[in-house]
């Protein structure tokens, strides 16, 4: 009797996966860089973005670490 439950429990499923993950339900074009949140035409503009973007990720370390220390007197 088991057996038949969960043979339905999985038919179930199925039925429901399938008919929400269908590959035709979304259109999506394949042009270059139509898949980026940015622009990748200007270089110039697309190499500060990147620079300014890591550099700040970088540096945040070192700048807490320094004000921490203004704070305590030590700099």
């Amino acid at each position: 009797m088991s057996a038949a439950i969960f043979a339905r429990t999985g038919i179930r499923a199925r039925a429901t996966v399938g008919s929400t993950l269908r590959s035709d339900a979304h259109h999506w074009t394949n042009d270059n860089g139509k898949n980026l949140p940015f622009s990748t035409k200007n270089k110039p503009v697309l190499g500060a973005s990147v620079v300014a973007y890591l550099g700040t990720g970088f540096s945040l370390p070192f700048v807490a670490a320094y004000w921490q220390a203004h704070k305590a007197g030590r700099v």
